[in-house]
């Protein structure tokens, strides 16, 4: 029995050695490096903005020529924001993706307008692999999507590994009918989790790590983590390829967790560039945008065909007059710079006035972030209206105490002079605004959701009803009851 028991201990102390010295060499071994560089085309919140795919076709069959290691992927936000992702619910997006040809893609927050049913359809109907490390099925503890996805370029492997925002839960209901939670993006455990999946992707034999990101680069409140903290908090990733914030990163070097600096990179959105990452021969990576904007860049005749005979089916369905403007609609102001998440617009002023005018209620409120695109003056279609809103909402009526509703004002106008989707363009009440003020509104610790306004002078200051009898503005008053059209 004695015998027996060393030979067990011997036994489960060899296979821990062994187990930490297989470890150590995953950790510290060399990649293998390619015989040829790997090249890797990327976007990110292209939202709809079809015209750009022949351009990326294009670009791919002349990297192609140089190399024969080129992917393409998608760091999400594809499937909804323009006419043709509305009307079909993100399905003829797939259809056109499919059509080019991608490789690995991640999702964005706005995979989820459509809800979640819908949106497992769309990625069942992507002929590319779909990643995400970050959803999980609480009820089953499992993970709907693979971490990431291994490609072999000769003897050199690459994972892609797919990171989606934890702000995504305020897009879709995350639960059943009944409230129980089906999903999470785990915000609590996101570093943890990503680490793990990191690591994994390293013992199944990935070189080279690289994270398709949808987490924004700037910094989140209430906990929602972004790129550069995805990358500060954990160790093994070689490149980030970022999104959701829309901005424009060539290269940017972010120091990991062990201090090692780790590339960044973002192409902006709606096609602004496509982003071009590198695995050169000797193992160093780099990145840079080619602008597809300016015309240089010759798009490809059957996928330029392709996507024109799709616009052109979706177009004849809206394409009808149902009204007339005699000025410019718009969300910019006369320099070209997009005013709807800082300031009141005009083409604000006609969404929200719409609203109120339709439901007959005394305030209407849209989201500057809802409003995307202008519409010009002259004949007014109906496809213009789908692609000035084009997420497929709802409107809903509610009401808010005046006490409440200058909760609400506080929080649209928080971060000013910076811009924020939750600025709220208005019909119905004016007020004033005070950006040098430090805002007293807050978000929950918790669910990075907005909470009653605290203590402290607000920004926000005399604020007034229009009396829908007497065709004059009130002051409001607290204890009031108001109804609001969103």
């Amino acid at each position: 029995m004695k015998i027996k028991s060393i030979g067990i201990i011997a036994l489960v102390a060899c296979s821990i050695l062994l187990g930490a010295c297989c470890d150590d060499n995953i950790k510290n071994r060399q990649p293998d490096l390619p015989t040829q560089p790997i090249v890797v085309l990327f976007d990110n919140d292209v939202h709809c903005a079809v015209d750009g795919y022949p351009m990326l076709v294009s670009l791919r069959n002349d990297q192609l020529s140089h190399s024969n290691y080129v992917s393409t992927v998608s760091c999400g936000d594809f499937a909804s924001g323009g006419l043709l992702g509305a009307i079909s619910k993100g399905e003829q997006i797939i259809e056109i993706m499919n059509y080019v040809g991608y490789d690995v893609v991640a999702l964005g927050n706005h995979e989820l307008d459509y809800g979640m049913e819908q949106m497992f359809h769309l990625t069942d109907a992507l002929d590319a692999p779909t990643v995400c490390a970050n959803l999980k099925n609480v009820q089953t503890n499992t993970y709907p999507y693979p971490a990431y996805h291994i490609v072999h370029y000769g003897k050199t492997d690459v994972a892609y590994i797919g990171f989606t925002t934890t702000t995504s839960g305020t897009v879709t209901s995350l639960s059943d009918e009944q409230g129980n939670p089906l999903y999470s993006f785990m915000r609590e455990e996101f570093y943890e989790n990503a680490q793990y999946f990191i690591d994994k992707a390293r013992k199944d034999g990935a070189d080279y790590v690289i994270a398709l990101s949808h987490l924004g680069d700037s910094p989140k409140s209430g906990g929602h983590p972004c790129s550069i903290e995805l990358i500060g908090n954990t160790t093994g990733i070689d490149a980030v390829i970022d999104g959701h914030d829309h901005h424009v990163i060539e290269g940017q070097l972010v120091n990991n967790k062990e201090g090692k600096p780790v590339l960044l990179t973002s192409s902006g959105s709606i096609f602004q560039n496509v982003g071009k990452l590198t695995i050169n021969t000797d193992g160093s990576i780099q990145s840079s945008l080619i602008n597809i904007a300016n015309g240089e860049i010759a798009p490809d005749n059957d996928t330029q065909q392709y996507v024109e005979q799709i616009k052109e089916e979706v177009s004849n369905k809206g394409n009808f007059v149902i009204g007339h403007s005699e000025v410019d609609l718009t969300i910019y102001d006369a320099d070209g710079n997009r005013i709807v998440r800082t300031q009141e617009c005009n083409l604000g002023d006609f969404c929200a006035d719409a609203l109120r005018t339709f439901t007959n209620a005394d305030i209407a409120m849209v989201n500057g972030g809802g409003i995307r695109t202008n519409i010009r003056r002259g004949e007014i279609l109906f496809n213009d209206l789908y692609n000035v809103m084009p997420f497929g909402d709802m409107i809903a009526t509610g009401t808010l105490t005046g006490e409440q509703l200058l909760d609400v004002l506080e929080y649209a106008v928080s971060a000013l002079p910076a811009e924020a989707g939750v600025f709220m363009q208005v019909s119905g009440l004016r007020f004033k605004v005070n950006p040098n003020i430090p805002t007293p509104a807050v978000k929950d610790a918790e669910t990075g959701m907005f909470a009653p306004v605290g203590e402290g002078v607000r920004r926000i200051s005399q604020v007034d009803i229009l009396d829908k009898h007497s065709g004059e503005y009130k002051a409001v008053e607290l204890s009031q009851q108001y109804t609001v059209a969103t």
